[in-house]
């Protein structure tokens, strides 16, 4: 029946999620006539898509909406498990444990739905997913701060990040596309969100993460207990602030990039 569709999803853990955004782009927008602002997003996600390209296979570029820019890190699935079928409350109790990484499928009410558990690895990849996040998040800031902004005024944007388990699927009818779902894609919208001018703003959890092996780089300061929509307060770190570019490349001129290792 055209009436029945089919929901397929996979639960990923260990996933760490990403989000820039660009400081004072609504007061920009407002200024600037909307062709100058498209052809600026365009230039800077450009980059930011040369810095996803030069990662391999560990990060995945989201999606876009307004200025901005999501990125999750360990995404990477095996297309060769096995099928069974499973009650809805079983596939539940399988997305909490992970402990199999198997296709389930179910069906609830007229929707057939297929779900598949990973479990990636252990801590050792997590904290690579995290480490590979965090490295982009830098990056990601010193190439905004090479451009202007269509105002004149030089980029700056905001990063947050946080890991744990996410689901990702494609829903809908209608233009559908690939989407993640669950807490951790909330938190590391709010760290972005809460976040300050410059820097990368992690969760305390992710950051105890990136204590468990050796220094990946990026030096953190405590910031405290910031408040949080949605979660109440929580314990977040920065990164300490990039020097500043000494090179400002113009927004339409600015063609150049540099190779980074991950």
């Amino acid at each position: 029946s055209s009436k029945i569709g089919k929901i397929v999803a996979r639960l990923h853990s260990g996933v760490t999620i990403l989000f820039t955004d660009i400081v004072g782009f609504t007061e920009m927008s407002q200024s600037c006539p909307p062709y100058e602002v498209m052809h600026f997003l365009h230039r800077l996600f450009v980059q930011f898509d040369k810095l996803i390209d030069a990662s391999g296979s560990q990060l995945w570029k989201v999606e876009t909406v307004g200025d901005a820019f999501m990125v999750a890190s360990g995404l990477n699935w095996d297309t060769s498990e096995e099928s069974d079928t499973s009650t809805e409350e079983e596939v539940s109790s399988k997305a909490v444990s992970y402990k199999l990484s198997r296709k389930v499928s179910f069906t609830s009410g007229r929707c057939n739905s297929q779900v598949t558990c990973i479990d990636r690895g252990g801590s050792s990849k997590k904290w690579g997913n995290a480490v590979a996040a965090v490295k982009f998040g830098r990056d990601a800031l010193q190439k905004a701060s090479t451009l202007y902004l269509p105002n004149g005024e030089i980029c700056e944007i905001r990063v947050g990040l946080h890991t744990g388990d996410v689901c990702s699927g494609v829903v809908g009818w209608r233009m559908p596309r690939y989407c993640l779902f669950g807490d951790t894609v909330n938190t590391a919208s709010r760290m972005e969100s809460t976040g300050m001018p410059g820097r990368m703003q992690i969760s305390e959890d992710m950051y105890e993460l990136l204590q468990e092996s050796f220094d990946c780089g990026i030096e953190w300061d405590f910031r405290g207990s910031v408040a949080v929509k949605g979660k109440g307060e929580m314990r977040t770190y920065v990164s300490r602030q990039l020097p500043k570019v000494t090179s400002m490349s113009s927004l339409y001129s600015s063609n150049n990039s540099a190779s980074h290792t991950y």
